[in-house]
């Protein structure tokens, strides 16, 4: 099986500098402006219009330089990093999104062969329909022995098991607790009106 190429610097930089460069359009505008233009009314258009430039170039790069140190790492890891895996230990909601994504609090208990177990904390972005995976208890994480950086491998995860464990007949739990387990989850939108609807009548019939 083939190595993944490592990730591009430009096709890092690229997309968000041109992104910002199109959303403040209005810098080149006035730096075309204030090349064509003449005359003391219109003065202001070329300073204007580098500093509104510059800005948006300055911040594109930054992103870009984020996003490519981000899939740099995971380029390594997934390279050269251990397998391992990850215990959510808790994890929280910051009501920040990134890119229309939820910001978690995550805490983890990382551990496996030849690994001392260490604990991790970091913000970090789960997709939607990732969420329920965090449920599972743990998740399958790619770590260096020697620098301890970590990645949730989110490739090799395995879907949680948070609705069967609502339905599951040798469950210990009383029914009223996992009704009330399924509602939270509902007003989370971890699960469907579909999924809801299924385990809330196993439940209900195995009173």
């Amino acid at each position: 099986m083939s190595q993944p190429r490592p990730p591009s610097l430009a096709r890092c930089l690229l997309p968000p500098v041109l992104f910002l460069l199109v959303a403040g359009v209005v810098g080149p505008i006035f730096l075309v402006m204030g090349l064509v233009a003449s005359g003391p009314e219109t003065g202001w258009l070329l300073p204007t219009g580098i500093g509104i430039t510059l800005l948006d170039l300055v911040i594109g790069v930054l992103i870009g330089l984020g996003r490519y140190r981000a899939q740099h790492k995971l380029h390594r890891l997934r390279a050269d990093g251990r397998p391992a895996r990850g215990e959510v230990l808790s994890f929280d909601q910051t009501n920040v999104r990134v890119n229309d994504q939820p910001l978690l609090k995550l805490r983890l208990r990382i551990h496996g062969d030849d690994l001392a177990p260490f604990e991790v904390e970091s913000r970090t972005v789960v997709p939607d329909v990732r969420m329920p995976l965090l449920y599972g208890g743990e998740l399958p994480v790619l770590v260096d022995p020697e620098t301890r950086e970590w990645e949730i491998d989110w490739e090799s995860a395995r879907p949680a098991r948070h609705l069967a464990a609502t339905s599951a007949p040798a469950e210990t739990r009383s029914p009223a607790e996992r009704l009330a387990e399924l509602d939270d989850l509902l007003r989370q939108d971890l699960v469907s009106r579909e999924e809801y609807d299924e385990a809330r009548a196993r439940i209900l019939d195995g009173i």
